[in-house]
């Protein structure tokens, strides 16, 4: 068997804790002890984290209200319900935009109007395609990062 490596107060400090928390294995406990008898300041933080230890011991969470377990449910589920209401309805715009500018070219190319009139009714239908997917995408991001919304007046 080996020696240990000797304990370094900037590598091994977390063993400080460890040791204190009784994590250590019995190689470790042996290192640390070793230097607690060595380093007063070693000392000095093992009592600052076993009063840290003692404090967070006393210390308890209150639970919370019913009043606030069925806000947050409610709202957990509403957040679940909309999210998947969104997705639909994204998914169906999407499809129905493009089977629409497929009629629109179709419609369109497959006549014998002039070219450039081709190109205006397509660039109509894609602008419009594009603004209605720009208001939506708007919207959507704009609710998600308002400032306000906790405000109550």
């Amino acid at each position: 068997m080996s020696n240990p490596a000797p304990f370094d107060p900037v590598r091994d400090a977390p063993l400080l804790s460890a040791y204190v928390d009784g994590e250590l294995e019995p190689a470790d406990v042996a290192r640390v002890e070793a230097h607690l008898r060595q380093d007063a300041e070693a000392r000095a933080e093992v009592e600052r984290l076993r009063a840290f230890n003692r404090l967070a011991a006393g210390l308890q969470l209150r639970e919370a209200p019913a009043e606030d377990w069925e806000k947050f449910w409610e709202s957990a589920y509403n957040r679940a319900e909309r999210s998947v209401g969104w997705i639909l309805f994204g998914a169906g715009l999407l499809v129905a935009g493009a089977y629409g500018l497929w009629l629109v070219a179709a419609a369109v190319f497959g006549s014998a109007l002039p070219m450039l009139v081709k190109a205006a009714v397509m660039a109509v239908a894609t602008g419009l395609l594009v603004l209605l997917l720009s208001v939506v995408r708007e919207r959507v991001f704009t609710k998600r990062r308002t400032r306000y919304d906790d405000i109550v007046r």
